[in-house]
C-alpha cells in the first residue's frame, strides 16, 4: 500500500478532515491533499508528527510491503506487546503518540492565535500570542526553547526571559545574558549572581565590573563584601559612581550586596 492511501485510511479511521489533518501539523490543507495523491511526500519531521498522531511507525508509513493495520487492530496488537512484556518493532516507538496534543485558538490577534498548545514527542512548535510547546514563539512564550515577549523555558530569549539559559532584556536564570542579568553566571550591563561580569556594575560572590561589589571585586570601582559594615553603605557607594542609576535596580543591588555582607 502507498503512502498516500495508508494517509487516507488513517485519516478517515479517526474521522479527520483534510483541512483538521493539516492544522495539527500547521501547513495548508493543499500539502495533504498533495500526500494522498503521492504527488509529493512529507519531510521527516513532518512524518514523525503524522506517527505520533496515528500512532504508527514511520517505517510502517514509507514502506509499502508493510499494511497498516485498522484501527481496533492496532491497539489489540498494543494491548497484547504490553500485557506479554513484548516490545513490537513497529509500535515501541510510537509509545509518545497518545502525548501529541495540540490546541489553537479561533480568535487571532493581526492574524495569529491568541493561544497556541502544541506538545508531543519531537519537533513541535507552537506559535501565538501565548505559545506553549516544545518549542514556542510568542508575546508570552513557554517551551523547552522559548522565543518571544516573556518567556519561561530551558532556553529563554526574549524582553524578559526566566529559563536555565536566558537571554534577554531582563535575564533570569542559571546562565544569564542581558542588559540586567540575575544568575548563577550573569552577564549585562548590570549583573547580579555568583559569577557576575558587567559593563557598568556587578554584584556576586567574584564580581567583575566597572563598578563592583563582591567578595572578589575587579573593576575601577570596588567594595568588597567583607568591608561593609553598615546598611545603606552600598547605595551610597554606587551613587558615588552612578549617580542616574535607576532607583528601583539600586535597592535591590543594595539589598542583595548588604545582605550578603551583614548575615
Amino acid at each position: 500500500m502507498r503512502l498516500g492511501d495508508k494517509l487516507i485510511q488513517l485519516r478517515r479511521e479517526r474521522g479527520y478532515s483534510q483541512e483538521q489533518l493539516a492544522n495539527m501539523l500547521d501547513i495548508s490543507r493543499q500539502s495533504v491533499s498533495k500526500w494522498e495523491a503521492d504527488q509529493s511526500i512529507p519531510e521527516i519531521s513532518e512524518l514523525i508528527m503524522i506517527s505520533d498522531i496515528f500512532n504508527v511507525s514511520v517505517d510502517s508509513l514509507l514502506r509499502e510491503d508493510i499494511e497498516i493495520l485498522p484501527l481496533d487492530k492496532r491497539h489489540e496488537k498494543l494491548e497484547a506487546a504490553n500485557n506479554s512484556n513484548i516490545v513490537s518493532d513497529n509500535y515501541s516507538s510510537r509509545a509518545y503518540g497518545y502525548g501529541f496534543y495540540e490546541y489553537k485558538s479561533k480568535i487571532k490577534v493581526f492574524g495569529i492565535p491568541l493561544v497556541h498548545v502544541k506538545t508531543g514527542y519531537g519537533i513541535q512548535v507552537a506559535k501565538g500570542i501565548i505559545a506553549i510547546g516544545n518549542i514556542s514563539i510568542g508575546v508570552i512564550s513557554m517551551g523547552g526553547i522559548s522565543i518571544g515577549g516573556l518567556c519561561l523555558g530551558g532556553i529563554g530569549l526574549g524582553l524578559l526571559a526566566f529559563a536555565g539559559l536566558a537571554l534577554g532584556g531582563i535575564a533570569i536564570g542559571g546562565g544569564a545574558i542581558g542588559i540586567l542579568a540575575f544568575g548563577g553566571m550573569a552577564i549585562g550591563m548590570y549583573s547580579i549572581g555568583g559569577v557576575a561580569l558587567a559593563s557598568e556594575i556587578a554584584v556576586g560572590g567574584l564580581a567583575n565590573g566597572k563598578t563592583a561589589i563582591g567578595s572578589l571585586a575587579k573593576g575601577e570601582n570596588l567594595l568588597k563584601v567583607a568591608d561593609i559594615v553598615r546598611e545603606g553603605q552600598v547605595k551610597d557607594f554606587v551613587l558615588q559612581h552612578h549617580p542616574n542609576i535607576w532607583r528601583p535596580l539600586l535597592k535591590i543591588m543594595a539589598f542583595i550586596a548588604e545582605m550578603s555582607a551583614l548575615t
